[in-house]
């Protein structure tokens, strides 16, 4: 999946980024969110750059993670002035330096990447752990994720455990899938 995802040009993922970042924002999700949890992109994720100006534009508060350790990390507020001030993370990701307000118990909706997403609302992240140990410690907020439509497994499940959050969202180009969750 990830190399599917990596052979997207950047056309086609800012093309189909802005898609998905105008279907979030246009949907009820966006509008009743106070304080926001969102992933700064990188790579060939989803872009997330217009949902954080939206953010702003709503005066909504928005949150981007930081790596705390090797299992957990935490969300601090930004603004668009301390846009400029994030510094390359341990996995050369921006996050804030650790001075802004920690929000993490106070989102109320958590954007979530990924690398593919299966139709039981399990995702597959990069292997660390880093969203599942943050929703399970976490837990109450609306979390949807938003990636390209190939990433979506509509014929076969993904391999998960019992530490694998499942998520009831997720937003594509083509709009919303929802899952059931049990």
């Amino acid at each position: 999946m990830l190399a599917k995802r990596d052979c997207l040009t950047e056309l086609e993922i800012l093309s189909k980024s802005k898609q998905i970042q105008e279907i979030f924002t246009a949907s009820s999700f966006f509008e009743e969110a106070n304080i926001l949890g969102v992933y700064l992109s990188h790579g060939s994720e989803v872009r997330t750059q217009k949902i954080i100006e939206a953010c702003f534009r709503n005066m909504k508060t928005i949150a981007v993670p930081r790596i705390i350790d090797s299992e957990s990390m935490s969300f601090h507020e930004i603004d668009e002035y301390r846009m400029n001030s994030l510094l390359k993370g341990k996995f050369g990701i921006l996050e804030p330096n650790g001075a802004e307000s920690e929000v993490s118990k106070s989102m109320d909706l958590l954007i979530v990447p990924g690398i593919a997403f299966d139709l039981q609302g399990y995702r597959l992240g990069h292997g660390m752990g880093y969203y599942d140990n943050f929703l399970r410690n976490n837990g109450q907020m609306t979390v949807i994720g938003i990636a390209f439509e190939i990433q979506i497994l509509k014929t076969r499940f993904l391999p998960h455990s019992k530490y694998d959050v499942k998520i009831g969202n997720v937003v594509t180009e083509s709009g919303f899938h929802s899952f059931k969750l049990d």
